[in-house]
């Protein structure tokens, strides 16, 4: 456990040193994973689908209110009689108009309809709601498992490049060496040609790691949300992720917390309420109203005359469809068929929750023992190294032992970076898979 902490200190310590400046603009990964809830578009989309839920719950509720309705009218004008024995032999008019108004009139409506199907369509509009906020924060766990993944991918793109970096500067002291061991005629020409092909590969290689580090940072600020095109600054201080619980601890606990699962849990409930809407189609809707009005105003013939009056109705009535063509028969093996669908996609999505649990636990416990072995190695690499540069410096070692202990050291480097993030990502997995963001 020193060796490996000695060996992380050590990486983050060279990347700082070679260069890397942490500013007020450098982002964390929780400054990551924030910026990400906020801008990426599917995590948008799932909230606006849950927004829309809640809309048609209300909706549902509003069916068992009554519905109200109100008007005014306001009306003034003239009527005209057009009566023979009104002929005036002068103008030739044969008519009488008279003013009549103002008429004002004021009505308001009121009436509910209650029905079985309408109790279950709001029962299974509110297990929507609760499907679609379910869907909402798996949409957002997702975002930040895939936030997290390209995080670790960076950070061990950065660790490796300095590893590469640091080989290279080994190639290059390794070089002078076998130049000087040459020039004393101690070493053979041949042993600085093949240093300097040393020397030009690492230099390759870590021309290849300076790329995978720059696509591995595009990649973070995209999934980030960020503008690749941005020359973004990112932490390179990294923590050990570790899980501690047991295997039937974390089946536990995504059974009872996983959104994906528990969103499909509600969509298996709203579809059973949709059957029962579709059954309750059979049974009659009852339909309330009252309707009050009141007049004022007056009439225009046989004489002008003031008149008003208020009246209030009230009543009920009984709707019942008899025959509709089939259509209830149509939607209740419609909403059987949706229920079946959902039931079998609840027990799908409950075996996958599990089986990724599954996966990501004995991964972890691999990449655990991995990590160990990886240390171990990382020591037996540097002290091999020193061996064979004191054997080749008092030639009892060829160039080839050299250049083997050379490319060990970084290969057991290289491992351990990959072992470290990838035990990060393994939990970062299992974490996801539980439903913990």
């Amino acid at each position: 456990m020193r060796l490996r902490n000695a060996v992380i200190t050590l990486l983050i310590i060279s990347v700082l040193s070679g260069g890397a400046v942490v500013s007020a603009e450098t982002l964390t990964l929780d400054q990551c994973i924030e910026h990400a809830l906020k801008t990426r578009a599917n995590v948008i989309i799932a909230r606006g689908r849950e927004s829309l839920a809640a809309k048609d719950k209300l909706r549902a509720i509003g069916n068992f209110l009554p519905n109200i309705d109100g008007s005014y009218s306001y009306t003034k004008g003239e009527q005209t009689n057009i009566d023979p024995a009104l002929f005036n032999p002068i103008t030739g008019d044969t008519s009488d108009a008279q003013d009549f108004g103002p008429d004002r009139s004021l009505t308001l409506s009121a009436g509910a309809t209650f029905s079985f199907s309408n109790v279950f369509n709001y029962l299974g509009a509110r297990a929507s709601h609760g499907a679609a906020h379910l869907a909402a924060i798996d949409t957002e766990q997702e975002l930040i498992y895939q936030v997290k993944t390209t995080y670790y991918n960076y950070l061990r793109a950065v660790q490796s490049e300095e590893v590469n970096r640091q080989a290279v500067e080994r190639s290059k002291e390794q070089l002078k060496l076998v130049e000087s061991r040459y020039e004393l005629g101690s070493a053979a020409y041949s042993d600085v040609l093949r240093q300097r092909v040393q020397y030009g590969t690492d230099r390759l290689e870590l021309l290849k790691a300076q790329n995978n580090m720059a696509t591995t940072k595009a990649v973070l600020s995209y999934t980030a949300g960020l503008d690749p095109n941005k020359d973004m600054e990112f932490s390179t201080v990294d923590d050990m992720r570790e899980y501690e619980g047991t295997l039937e601890q974390a089946i536990g606990f995504g059974i009872a917390h996983e959104p994906g699962y528990l969103s499909s849990l509600k969509d298996y409930s709203a579809s059973r309420y949709g059957v029962k809407t579709a059954l309750a189609e059979y049974l009659p809707r009852i339909t309330g109203f009252a309707r009050y009005t009141d007049f004022e105003g007056t009439q225009a013939f046989p004489v002008v005359f003031d008149y008003s009056f208020n009246s209030i109705t009230y009543g009920f009535q009984i709707n019942y469809s008899i025959f509709d063509g089939f259509g209830k028969q149509r939607e209740i093996g419609r909403s059987k068929i949706s229920r079946n669908n959902a039931g079998a996609a609840l027990s799908d999505t409950r075996n996958r929750v599990v089986q990724q649990i599954k996966i990501a636990y004995a991964d972890i416990q691999n990449q655990k023992e991995g990590l160990l072995v990886a240390e171990e190695t990382v020591a037996a690499a540097e002290e091999d190294m020193k061996i064979v540069r004191e054997r080749y410096n008092l030639g009892a070692a060829t160039i080839l032992d050299l250049l083997k202990a050379q490319e060990n050291l970084k290969g057991a480097q290289v491992s351990f970076i990959n072992t470290r993030f990838s035990l990060n990502l393994s939990i970062a997995n299992l974490e996801n898979s539980m439903g913990k963001p």
